[in-house]
């Protein structure tokens, strides 16, 4: 890398690191005796050489690595280590995977999370969220979703939503919507549909 992407580095990343953190010119350099002069012609782009002693007691302050304040955008490597996507690195949920002819069992219903992924197939979800079940689809629901679609449901009764999704074990059929009119039927509210992907069963 040449020397002035180096220093322009160095110059936004002590921009950012001052900023998110809470710091300023005279505190950082009232705390690691770097030359108040040293630091403003940085931050002010009127250097073109940093002593690697000065981003040494930088890196030290702030708890980032030497190699990371010369040589990359750490206000960007922030940003991707906290977005929950193909794009990030924050970890998705893990989400344990049913059949729908499961979905009458005593674990669909009312087995904690925590343990279902030590014992199910999983899939991920992209979200922050808590008990959320993934149902493979072995019949259609008509004019919504075909066998083999996947459904990722949060459990737990929220307000009606056209988003609900109900069980019928006898008939082992899926509803969506209000389950008032199902009630004393056979019928249990599941929870509310919050991703689908199409056509994972195949």
């Amino acid at each position: 890398m040449h020397k002035k992407q180096k220093i322009e580095f160095v110059k936004k990343n002590l921009h950012y690191l001052l900023s998110s953190r809470g710091e300023t010119r005279v505190s950082l350099c009232d705390r690691t005796g770097l030359n108040r002069t040293t630091i403003y012609n940085i931050l002010d782009g009127r250097v073109s050489n940093v002593h690697q002693s000065t981003i040494q007691k930088v890196s030290d302050f702030f708890g980032v690595s030497y190699k990371e304040i010369e040589s990359l955008d750490i206000e960007e490597k922030e940003r991707i280590d906290t977005v929950i996507s193909l794009d990030g690195n924050m970890n998705p949920c893990a989400v344990p995977v049913f059949f729908q002819s499961e979905c009458s069992s005593l674990d669909f219903l009312n087995k904690k999370i925590g343990m279902l992924v030590s014992e199910r197939k999983l899939t991920f979800y992209f979200g922050c969220e808590s008990n959320v079940i993934g149902i493979v689809l072995e019949k259609d629901i008509e004019g919504k979703y075909n066998a083999g679609d996947l459904l990722l449901v949060k459990r737990g009764r929220k307000d009606e939503s056209e988003n609900e999704l109900n069980y019928h074990g006898i008939k082992n059929e899926f509803y969506i919507g209000s389950a008032s009119f199902l009630e004393g039927n056979g019928s249990v509210f599941v929870g509310d549909i919050i991703e689908e992907r199409f056509d994972y069963g195949e």
